[in-house]
């Protein structure tokens, strides 16, 4: 592609809005072609179109090699190009994002020593950043790489924020058969609406394994479900803890049980 440019030129660039060079980025994303993609960010003026073509093109290779479809030499040489233009997005919340979907790159090609580097200045460019944070959290932990979601974790400020990454980790950990950790998980949520959630998620793994278990489970979240202040979150999860121990129980819901947990308990 390179080559063909240099003969014919990209005078057209010029006279092309934007959008319909993202769109040839994508194009060449789809297609898998990560280089000719690149070569196309230059030609974008404005920097948050600059930090949607190179996160499209990082996803786009984050796929390819979660299936294993791309030789690692090759995306180390795309990735040797596209950090510099990573490096000169000035912000932070956005580099960051970047950088963490450069991290999980390297993580899937096996380099386990610069995706940490690489997580480790997404996490110190994202401090600050609640959102952010957890949403590296999240994909950590969903990607099955928990160690290394700790230290964002620990920097996560925002305490409704960390119980909702808590709830995920809870819920892995006991899908893993991990009950303890996902117990001592449950522990350290203040909120008592994610913490009748975790259980209530937990309840749902435990329901075609142990009906017996997950009946238990459901009977904790109903008790701390009735903590809840906000009348309207209450009901809301009263409805979805009442409907599962209906199924599990193979009756059916009775609203006179949801209704009646109009006010939370005295402290």
């Amino acid at each position: 592609m390179g080559k063909l440019d240099e003969l014919f030129g990209r005078s057209s660039d010029k006279k092309r809005s934007e959008l319909e060079i993202l769109e040839e980025i994508e194009d060449y994303v789809v297609v898998g072609d990560f280089e000719g993609a690149v070569e196309l960010v230059g030609s974008l003026n404005t920097e948050i179109n600059r930090f949607l073509a190179l996160r499209l093109i990082l996803r786009g290779i984050l796929k390819e090699v979660e299936k294993g479809e791309v030789k690692k030499e090759e995306v180390i040489g795309v990735l040797g190009v596209v950090v510099p233009l990573i490096n000169s997005i000035t912000n932070g919340r956005h580099r960051a994002l970047l950088t963490f979907d450069t991290a999980l790159i390297l993580y899937y090609l096996g380099d386990s020593l610069r995706g940490d580097l690489s997580l480790k200045a997404a996490i110190n460019l994202a401090s600050g950043h609640d959102d952010v944070l957890v949403e590296m959290v999240r994909e950590l932990v969903r990607r099955g790489l928990l160690e290394k979601a700790a230290g964002a974790l620990k920097l996560v400020r925002d305490r409704d924020k960390l119980d909702s990454v808590l709830v995920t980790i809870a819920e892995i950990f006991h899908r893993m058969g991990e009950f303890e950790k996902a117990k001592e998980v449950v522990k350290h949520i203040k909120n008592p609406f994610h913490k009748a959630m975790a259980l209530y998620y937990m309840a749902i793994v435990e329901n075609s394994r142990n009906p017996e278990m997950a009946k238990t489970l459901i009977e904790g979240a109903i008790k701390v479900a009735e903590g809840i202040n906000e009348p309207d979150a209450r009901f809301e999860i009263m409805m979805k803890l009442y409907d599962l121990k209906a199924t599990i129980e193979g009756s059916s819901i009775r609203l006179a049980d949801i209704l009646g947990k109009k006010k939370p308990p005295q402290e």
